[in-house]
């Protein structure tokens, strides 16, 4: 995800940043992983970041939290460096702020449902989000069928 804002406050781009943690927080939540958030410290922050959240997944065989997804506030950084500007309604040309975030980095999500729904027998079950998209709710054997859909290459 990426949006620009004004600069009129500077609470511009800490509201988007607000809403897009916001759509990462109900993405996991319906998927049902058990997430938590992390307030960067500046000493983890990179040179555009101003103020970055990071959502973190429980992963059972590591027994630690893997990064699922991030959000930054990069205030002016990145419109400097490209020269986007506004006309503020004082009529004070401004650089605007922008705002990343990954909605969700793929194969870690992937990995993160693989560890947490995997039943014993090697099967998965498909979270009910996803469950009209898979057209099945629990995968039998990931690697038998994944085998069986490719063919051997000449």
């Amino acid at each position: 995800m990426f949006g620009i804002t004004s600069n009129e406050s500077g609470e511009e781009s800490e509201s988007l940043l607000e809403e897009f943690t916001s759509i990462q927080k109900e993405l996991f939540t319906d998927l049902g992983l058990h997430f938590k958030i992390q307030e960067m410290p500046p000493t983890e922050l990179g040179l555009p970041a101003y103020h970055k959240i990071d959502m973190e997944a429980w992963i059972p065989t590591t027994k630690l939290y893997g990064e699922i997804s991030s959000a930054s506030n990069c205030t002016d950084y990145q419109s400097r460096r490209i020269g986007i500007k506004y006309n503020s309604p004082s009529g004070e040309t401004k650089f605007c702020h922008t705002v990343n975030a990954t909605a969700c980095a793929i194969p870690r999500l992937l990995i993160t449902i693989f560890e947490n729904f995997q039943n014993l027998d090697g099967s998965v079950n498909i979270p009910k989000p996803l469950q009209k998209y898979m057209k099945k709710e629990v995968i039998k054997d990931a690697f038998k069928e994944k085998m069986m859909s490719t063919k051997p290459t000449p």
